[in-house]
C-alpha cells in the first residue's frame, strides 16, 4: 500500500509564500482599478471594441486599424468573454492582468532555464509584483504589452534550451525563431531585447545552416505569414516612415536612464517627481543596478553558453532603443516594459546568490521579507505619493455621460477620441460614435453611422479646452452645452431638454 509523505516545513512555506505573492499582486491592482489610474481610456476600449467585433462583426484585423503595426492577438483571445461582457471594464482590465501572470510564470521557466529554481522563483516574483508605472501598465488593457512581456521572455526560454544544446535540435531552434518573429509581430520595439537574445544563439550555432539557420529563419517567417501579406497586399505600409524625430539617439539613451526606468521601477512618480526624495531615489536606482550586475555575474559563473544571453541582452537593448524615435515618450514609463524581463531575470540570479548558502525554509523567508520590501518600495510608495491608494469613481464621468445620452435618446456622438471609444465599449454599441479631428479612424463602420445620421441628432464630446468649430456637423450655436464634470456634452438644439 503507497502512502502519501506528509509535507515538510519547507515546502509549507515554500507554498505560502507563493500564496502570499499572489495574493499581493492581486490586491495591488485591485488598488490601482479603483483608484484614479483605473480610468478606461480609448486605447483602452478600442482593444475591447476590436475584441467585440471579432465574433460580433467578423472585423479580422492584423495590425491595430489606423496603424501599420502591432498585432491584435489579444482581440482574438479574449472575444468569446470580452463579446458577451456587456462592456465590463473590470472583466477586460483582469484579462490583461492575467496575461501579465502568463508572463511571470514564462519569467519563470527562463529563469530556470538559465539558473535554478530559486532565482527562477524570484524572477517571476518580480514580474508579478511589477514596480511602479509596470505595476499601473499591467492592468492597462493595452495591446501588445502583456503579451509581449510573455513572448519576449518565452523567447529568452527557447534560445536558453537552444543555444545549450551542443548540436541544436531543428524543432528547437524552429521554436525560438518563430518567438523571436512573433515577439517583432506584435510590436516591432521588441526587436530591441529580442535581437541580442537570438543573436547568442546565432553566434553559438553559426555554421549550422541545416539544424540552427534554416529552422530559425523559417520559424520568424511562419510567425510573421499574416503581416508579411496585409504588407504585399497594401503596398508594404510598414516600410514607410511612421515616427517623428524627438531629440537624437543619445538623447534618447539619456532619457531612458535618467526618466524612463526610474519611472518603470517606481523610483519616480508619472511627473517625474522622485517617490522618496532625489538622494534615497537615486541610492535605491543604483542598489537596483547593482543587483542586476551581480545577477549577471552569476549567470555568467554557470559557464553555459546560454550565460551569455542575459547581460548581452541588457548591454544591447537601451542603445537599439534609442534608435527608435517613436519610443522616445517616458512619461509613462510604459517602454520601460522592454527591458523588463531581462531585469528580473537578473535580479532573480542575485537573490539566489544571496540566499544560496542558506537552508530552504530560511532562504524563503528571507526572500519574503525582500519582496515586501520590494513591494513597500516600489509600488505602494509610489502609488501613495500620486494619491492613487485612495479610492475613486474613475470611470464616473462615462457612467454620466451614456445616462445622459440615453435619457436624451441619442446614440450618435462624435469628439475626443480619448472620450468617445470608451461610451462606445461602455454602452456596449448601444451608442455608436465617431472621431473628430486628427486622430486615427479606429472604426470605419462606427464613423460611416455617425457621419451618415442626421446632423440634428449627433451629440459632440469634447474636454472643456478643445473648441474648434469646424470639428462640429452643424453651427457651434446650433448647440447647448452641458458640463458633465469637466467633460463638456455638445447638444444640438433640435434634442429636446
Amino acid at each position: 500500500m503507497t502512502t502519501l509523505s506528509r509535507p515538510t516545513a519547507a515546502t509549507t512555506k515554500t507554498g505560502a509564500l507563493a500564496l502570499g505573492v499572489l495574493v499581493a499582486g492581486l490586491v495591488l491592482r485591485w488598488l490601482v482599478m479603483r483608484s484614479v489610474f483605473g480610468d478606461l481610456n480609448g486605447d483602452e476600449a478600442y482593444t475591447g471594441l476590436q475584441s467585440i467585433g471579432v465574433i460580433r462583426d467578423g472585423r479580422l484585423p492584423v495590425v491595430i486599424d489606423g496603424s501599420v503595426y502591432s498585432a491584435t492577438i489579444e482581440a482574438y483571445l479574449f472575444s468569446p468573454v470580452l463579446t458577451f461582457a456587456g462592456g465590463s471594464v473590470a472583466i477586460l482590465k483582469w484579462l490583461f492582468v492575467g496575461m501579465w501572470a502568463v508572463a511571470a510564470a514564462t519569467t519563470y521557466g527562463a529563469t530556470r532555464q538559465l539558473l535554478n529554481r530559486r532565482a527562477a522563483a524570484a524572477a517571476g516574483a518580480f514580474v508579478w509584483l511589477a514596480p511602479g508605472a509596470l505595476l499601473v501598465l499591467s492592468t492597462r488593457a493595452y495591446m501588445c504589452y502583456a503579451i509581449g512581456l510573455a513572448v519576449v521572455a518565452g523567447t529568452v526560454w527557447a534560445t536558453a534550451v537552444v543555444v545549450d544544446q551542443q548540436t541544436p535540435a531543428p524543432r528547437a531552434a524552429a521554436l525560438a525563431g518563430f518567438l523571436a518573429g512573433l515577439a517583432f509581430y506584435i510590436h516591432p520595439m521588441l526587436v530591441t531585447v529580442v535581437g541580442p537574445v537570438i543573436a547568442v544563439a546565432a553566434v553559438v550555432h553559426r555554421r549550422d545552416w541545416r539544424r540552427w539557420w534554416l529552422p530559425a529563419v523559417g520559424g520568424a517567417i511562419v510567425a510573421n505569414l499574416a503581416f508579411l501579406a496585409w504588407n504585399a497586399v497594401n503596398s508594404w505600409p510598414s516600410l514607410k516612415a511612421q515616427g517623428y524625430q524627438i531629440d537624437g539617439s543619445l538623447d534618447r539613451l539619456s532619457g531612458f536612464v535618467a526618466r524612463l526606468l526610474p519611472r518603470a521601477l517606481g523610483l519616480r512618480t508619472f511627473d517625474g517627481r522622485w517617490v522618496l526624495g532625489r538622494p534615497i531615489g537615486l541610492l535605491l536606482y543604483a542598489l537596483i543596478a547593482a543587483a542586476v550586475v551581480v545577477g549577471c555575474v552569476e549567470l555568467l559563473r554557470t559557464g553555459r553558453p546560454s550565460r551569455w544571453i542575459v547581460p548581452v541582452g541588457l548591454i544591447c537593448c537601451l542603445p537599439l532603443m534609442a534608435l527608435l524615435p517613436n519610443l522616445a515618450y517616458v512619461a509613462d514609463g510604459r517602454y520601460g516594459i522592454i527591458p523588463f524581463p531581462l531585469i528580473a531575470i537578473a535580479l532573480g540570479a542575485a537573490a539566489s546568490r544571496a540566499l544560496r548558502n542558506w537552508s530552504v525554509g530560511r532562504a524563503v523567508a528571507i526572500l519574503g521579507v525582500a519582496l515586501a520590501i520590494w513591494i513597500g518600495l516600489t509600488s505602494v510608495a509610489f502609488l501613495d505619493r500620486q494619491h492613487a491608494l485612495e479610492s475613486a469613481q474613475p470611470g464616473e464621468w462615462q457612467d454620466r455621460t451614456i445616462s445622459r445620452l440615453h435619457e436624451l435618446g441619442i446614440d450618435s456622438v462624435a469628439g475626443n477620441y480619448w472620450l468617445v471609444l470608451p461610451l462606445e465599449y461602455r454602452s456596449d454599441q448601444s451608442i455608436r460614435t465617431a472621431v473628430a479631428g486628427a486622430y486615427p479612424i479606429r472604426f470605419p463602420e462606427s464613423q460611416r453611422l455617425v457621419q451618415n445620421a442626421p446632423a440634428e441628432e449627433v451629440a459632440f464630446v469634447f474636454t472643456p479646452d478643445e473648441l474648434d468649430p469646424d470639428l462640429f456637423y452643424l453651427p457651434i450655436d446650433s448647440y447647448r452645452r452641458e458640463d458633465l464634470g469637466g467633460i463638456i456634452l455638445y447638444v444640438p438644439l433640435a434634442v429636446g431638454t
